[in-house]
């Protein structure tokens, strides 16, 4: 297990530390901008007057809220965001889209982007932007969402470029990472913290298999994971 050190300190970490506080990002150094303004595209027919609609996190997600929040301020239209992370809140905000949330609210349809898509099982990794347990909620809560890849995304199989993030409450996290090792895990970092103040680790896995987000999900200590296997609900949108 690699960060040992981090990990057995990170309970001493400042939850409160300003870390997730930088709400904006940078558009012009986002890679593949362009590949991202055209899959958001791909999304601005669906948005309707009145519409309950989950927001993902990261960069594309982002320019597609962007996208977004241009066309509701230039037709006038109101909708509900429900969105995942604090960046993506704030664009929101902007453009005066009101904020809701799962209780208040149910979903018409969600999007979101992904780390790594297998097109054929519609496996996917997320939670390299740290928001992987709001995107599942979201997910999980909405008759369809969309995920917004471009071609760097997709991969033969799962594991294949990225590690799977999973969020840990903090006084877990060297407990989990045993656990993780015994599921095969062969490589574990500690990452930071999300904005609901968990632990992340990235980990690399031998092998990706069905039943493995439900085997770590189910580790005491274990909020959620980047795994995001065979989900019905989810229509694989690429350029």
């Amino acid at each position: 297990m690699n960060n040992n050190e981090d990990i057995k300190s990170s309970s001493n970490t400042n939850l409160n530390s300003n870390e997730n506080n930088a709400f904006t990002i940078d558009i012009e150094k986002i890679e593949n901008k362009e590949a991202k303004v055209a899959l958001a595209k791909k999304v601005l027919d669906k948005v309707k007057d009145g519409q309950t609609i989950g927001f993902g996190s990261g960069t594309t997600s982002y320019i597609t809220a962007i996208e977004i929040g241009e066309k509701v301020k230039k037709e006038h239209l109101n909708i509900i965001a429900v969105p995942t992370s604090n960046e993506i809140k704030s664009v929101c905000e902007k453009y005066g889209i009101k904020i809701g949330n799962l209780i208040e609210n149910e979903l018409d349809w969600a999007f979101d982007g992904a780390d790594e898509v297998e097109l054929k099982g519609k496996w996917l990794i997320k939670g390299k932007g740290k928001a992987m347990f709001k995107e599942k909620l979201n997910i999980i809560a909405s008759p369809k969402t969309y995920i917004l890849v471009d071609n760097t995304k997709i991969v033969d199989y799962l594991g294949q470029k990225c590690k799977v993030p999973i969020e840990v409450f903090p006084q877990a996290l060297k407990y989990v990472s045993s656990e993780l090792e015994k599921l095969g895990a062969k490589d574990i970092t500690y990452r930071g913290f999300t904005e609901n103040n968990n632990g992340i680790l990235d980990v690399r896995f031998e092998k990706i298999e069905k039943s493995l987000e439900k085997q770590v999900k189910s580790i005491t200590g274990v909020i959620e994971s980047g795994l995001f296997l065979e989900y019905k609900n989810i229509e694989i949108l690429s350029v």
